[in-house]
């Protein structure tokens, strides 16, 4: 081991060197990082913070990675899987670690007897994801129903707390993607459940029926791109340029949704990311627009 393994070894015995990371995203594409680690507490992820930063080693931290397309030869740096669940209900609110996923986070809810987030049935991903992205899906984003959250700052590893407007919330973008700071927990408004458990559990599925009739299976990222617009969706642009079922690599457009990049078995990063470009060009030649991505491509200065 060189130093600053074993620097990393004697400060985190749970370090992990080399660790492929295409075992921790749904993509199920990326090369290693040079240093992983499954953080349980949140005190490791300030340390690792603290240690990240007097040692100048670049550092992100994700939860299960649906959103998030690696480079095919890793991360030169620290990879911090955030694996903490705790969730705690309040009067007519609920806070939930970064960790914990979003479909724990409604089950919870209507267990406890509380309703406002079943349009989330069927998200992918973790609180932390979300409140990082403003997922959303059914009409219901995260800054429709966000009260506040407990942040790390990037260089200092310190906690605030912050409330909703901190974020500057628009479609699929908060404040955290130009200044990145770690999520810990977020506070979600909820109200007491009106309807009886049977009545709400026969909601959700209908919710689930829908998003699995409309959306392929497979390996991928969700949606690929944001939508330009309510009337204009990603989806149905692709279809229009009919690059539904179009192959790069092991890379596919899926043939059922438009928006879902597929891998089939031995995708690299390279392969989709020539598909999304693909689709890139041709949406812009007929239809004017630019394709933005939703999917976090990591490291950012690309392939």
């Amino acid at each position: 081991m060189n130093n600053l393994q074993l620097e990393f070894k004697a400060s985190f015995p749970k370090i992990i060197f080399n660790e492929p990371l295409k075992k921790h995203c749904t993509f199920g594409i990326g090369g290693a990082a040079d240093f992983f680690y499954p953080a349980t507490k949140n005190k490791e992820i300030k340390d690792l913070i603290r240690f990240a930063n007097k040692y100048k080693v670049p550092f992100i931290t994700i939860g299960k990675g649906s959103n998030i397309l690696f480079h095919d030869h890793g991360f030169r740096g620290l990879v911090i899987n955030i694996k903490i669940e705790k969730i705690t209900f309040h009067k007519d609110s609920v806070e939930a670690e970064a960790g914990a996923s979003i479909a724990k986070l409604i089950f919870e809810s209507i267990k406890h007897g509380f309703n406002g987030l079943e349009k989330w049935v069927g998200l992918p991903g973790t609180v932390g994801g979300a409140v990082f992205g403003n997922a959303g899906c059914n009409g219901l984003e995260v800054k429709d129903c966000l009260i506040k959250s407990t942040l790390l700052e990037a260089f200092t590893g310190k906690e605030k707390k912050v409330d909703n407007k901190y974020f500057r919330y628009k479609y699929r973008h908060s404040i955290l993607k130009e200044e990145p700071e770690t999520i810990l927990s977020a506070t979600f408004r909820l109200q007491k459940n009106k309807l009886n458990p049977e009545e709400q559990r026969k909601i959700m599925e209908e919710i689930q029926k829908f998003r699995l009739d409309q959306q392929p299976k497979g390996s991928s990222s969700g949606s690929f791109f944001k939508n330009p617009s309510k009337d204009q969706p990603a989806g149905y642009l692709i279809d229009q340029v009919h690059l539904k079922g179009q192959q790069i690599g092991q890379a596919k457009i899926s043939e059922k949704h438009g928006n879902f990049f597929l891998n089939l078995g031995g995708a690299t990063a390279q392969d989709i990311l020539s598909l999304a470009q693909l689709a890139k060009e041709k949406v812009k030649e007929r239809f004017g627009l630019v394709l933005e991505e939703e999917v976090r491509i990591i490291p950012e200065q690309g392939l």
